[in-house]
Order: structure tokens, then sequence, then C-alpha cells
């Protein structure tokens, strides 16, 4: 028996892996299969931002006179129906793993004491271990921050209505996600971030971002000193200055879920360390995922997830995190992938297609740019537009694989589409 500890993106992928490969697998997961992602990150995000966006996707046809009637949101019946979808997802997560030959144990809170997996106090016998309970929510310890009206990620479901003043802290992708949702939604939303906003998109896509957020007060390089009130949340005090609001909103990452294991090395912010085989300090245990800390994105604890399950079925590979693509999910899709030197960079505005034809004449179509070496290797790429994140799904794979410009001349695109890095590519071959 091979227990994985939590059933997120990291440890889901590792059990369907090795119950593939025969081996008997027993997840335990005190919430829910699917992890944050699922349930309070991406799909959150996603489910919260196809309504900001349609509402200003109207509103700008409004405004060119194209359609009329005011488009608003019905923030408790859209609560209704995200948790219903949420179900759906649960549903089906919880059939395909499964269906696999995967045991899941729910509602169990497990301990790790030196490679040994307790439940209820009693130890669990098991071959090997894998410990992929993910991140928590990575609150400030400012005064005020468990006031009633106060959220994150996890709680953002139990804001009953829409408040008028609503402050969020963080400025990274969360926090920009949430504020241009927000901000569609018809609140008057306060960004405050420590240091700068967005500080991985390059310019012109962050030029790009500021722009989807011009109706959000942006407080860059402002540190949160007490949020104020009573019985409920009044306001903040940042940078010296007190701002009234009715809400807050703690977008500030996350940090490794790890108080529960003992017994095996880790970093000072509590993330466990492993080796290349995603194997802890004691042999037979592995760990992936957001525990790890560093780097916390979905697909990266994927790829640690099958690493692990990898080195179990004994066949180690090591996991290169060195250019992972991201996106972040504002009016447009930022897709990045960070090139690991420096080369030549070539920037265009974006092209018309699907979600981005009427914004031709206001210019707002996002733009793309692409950083090539001196034999036309591509070692990155970032673009702006309404579909970004689908290609750079692929186009990341390629660059990580050292495709060159050149091998594009021959390529047929997918015509028509709203993101033209392909056409980029093509004139740097030139």
């Amino acid at each position: 028996m091979i227990i994985v500890v939590g059933g997120g993106p990291a440890g889901r992928m590792a059990a369907l892996r090795l119950a593939g490969a025969g081996r008997e697998v027993t997840i335990l997961e005190k919430r829910a299969l699917g992890g944050q992602c699922v349930h309070d990150g991406c799909m959150l995000v996603c489910a919260l931002n196809d309504v900001a966006r349609s509402i200003m996707s109207a509103r700008h046809l409004e405004e060119m006179g194209i359609l009329s009637g005011n488009v608003s949101v019905d923030y408790p019946a859209l609560l209704e129906k995200l948790e219903a979808t949420q179900d759906k997802l649960r549903y089906i997560l919880n059939m395909e793993t499964t269906g696999a030959g995967v045991k899941v144990e729910y509602g169990v809170e497990a301990e790790v004491r030196d490679g040994v997996v307790y439940v209820d106090g009693k130890p669990r016998e098991a071959e090997a271990v894998i410990i992929a309970a993910g991140g928590q929510m990575n609150i400030p310890d400012v005064e005020g921050k468990d006031l009633p009206g106060t959220y994150n990620a996890r709680t953002l479901r139990s804001m009953p209505a829409l408040p008028k003043r609503l402050v969020i802290i963080g400025g990274g992708i969360s926090a920009a996600e949430f504020a241009y949702i927000y901000a569609a939604f018809g609140c008057e939303v306060t960004l405050i971030a420590r240091s700068s906003l967005l500080t991985m998109l390059p310019e012109p896509l962050l030029a790009d971002a500021r722009r989807d957020l011009s109706a959000v007060d942006i407080r860059e390089n402002t540190p949160l000193e007490k949020i104020l009130g009573t019985d409920h949340v009044e306001g903040v005090v940042a940078g010296g200055e007190t701002i009234p609001c009715d809400a807050v909103l703690f977008a500030t990452g996350v940090k490794p879920e790890s108080p529960f294991v003992s017994g095996v090395a880790k970093g000072a912010d509590g993330a466990i360390l492993v080796n290349e085989q995603m194997e802890t300090s004691i042999p037979g245990v592995y760990a992936a995922g957001d525990i790890l800390g560093g780097k916390c994105f979905t697909p990266a604890a994927r790829l640690q997830g099958f690493a692990a399950a990898d080195a179990i079925l004994g066949h180690p590979r090591k996991v290169d995190l060195s250019q992972i693509p991201f996106s972040v999910v504002l009016g447009l899709d930022y897709t990045v992938c960070p090139p690991k030197t420096a080369g030549e960079k070539e920037t265009m505005p974006n092209i018309a297609g699907p979600g981005s034809y009427w914004h031709v004449l206001d210019g707002t179509v996002g733009h793309m740019q692409l950083e090539t070496g001196a034999d036309g290797t591509i070692l990155g790429f970032a673009s702006s537009g309404p579909s970004t994140s689908l290609v750079g799904t692929y186009l990341g794979y390629l660059v990580r694989k050292g495709v060159t410009v050149h091998e594009f001349s021959p390529m047929l695109e997918v015509h028509p589409n709203s993101d033209g890095l392909y056409s980029l590519i093509r004139f740097s071959a030139q």
C-alpha cells in the first residue's frame, strides 16, 4: 500500500500514475479532491472572471453604441451557481480517481511523524508515503486580521453580498485578478501592495494590465499597518493613511501546509526539503506540490506528483521548473514564458480576432513579445490577448525543447484566432 496525503494536483496525479502501474494506493483527503486550484484558486477565479469579462464586454459595446441596456451581477445567484458547478467538478474528480483504482478516504486529517502516517492516533502501514497537502493562506500578522469582514480565497464565498468599498491586500497575480473582478462587479476597489504591482509582467504587458485595472485605486509600495473596526471591518491604515472600507480581501499568497509533518527536514518557512527524485530526508517518504514552497503553480505540482510516483516505481526523473509558463487573467490573458537568458526582443501589438475585434478601434488588443537568441532559438515570450493561455501551453513546451523560429516557417495556423505570436515568430525568422 502506498499512502498519499492530500488529493490536490500533486497528490492526485501521483496516485493516478501509481494506480495505472498496478500499485495499491490510498489518498487521505480532509476536504475534497482537486486542492486549492479547484476550490479556492484557479477555478474560483475562472468562474468570477467569466462574469466580470462579460460585464465589461457588454459595457464596452454599449459605449460604442452597439448594445443597449444596463448589465449588472446578481452576486448571491453567482455564488449559488458557482457552488453547484464546484459540486459537479468534485463528483467528476472522485469518479475519475476511484475509477482508476485509487481508494479515497475523505474527512481525514493525517499526521506524519518520522515517516509514519497516523490517522486518529493510529499508525497506517505503507511501503511508501507521498506528502502532498498543499499550502495554507499566508495572512500577514496585522492588527484586525481576524475581524468579521476580512476574507481570503478560502473564505471568499462566505461574503454574503458585494461590499460597496473593498480593499485588496497584495500585489501579485491573485490580488490583481480579484481587483479586476470586483471592480467589474461595481465595487470601489483599492489595492494595497507592499512593493510594485505584477512585477512578473514585462512591458508593454504591464501597461496593458494597468489599463484593465484602470477602475482600481492602486497603492504601490504601501505597507499595511492595521485593519480598523470593532465588530466589523471599517477601514485599514496603510502607508500612514486611513482608507475606509466595508471588507478586506487578503490575496497575499500561500505558505506550505506542513505543521502536521515532523521528523523530515524543512526550510525556515516550513517547506519540506526533497532531492531531485522528490524524496525527503527519510527514505521512502516523498513530497510534492505547494508543500515544497517556491513556485506554487498547478502544472508544477502535477509534474512533481508524477515524478514522486515515478521514483517509487523505480523510474526516477528530474523535474525542471526553471522556466514555467504562466498566465494572469484580467480583461485579457497575460501569458508569459520567462527566458532563462537575455536575447533580442521584438514587440508588436496583437491581432484582431475572436474576443478582440471590437477593441481594434481603441487599440486595446494587447501586445506580444518574443525573445530570441542569435541562432533563432526562442528563449521566451509574452503575450496579452483574449486567449493567450491556450497558445502559451504549447509554445511554452516548444521553448523548453529549444525550438527555433526557423522551424515555424512551414506551420499552418488556425484562423481566425486572436493571438499573433505565430506571425511574430515568422517575422523574426526573416
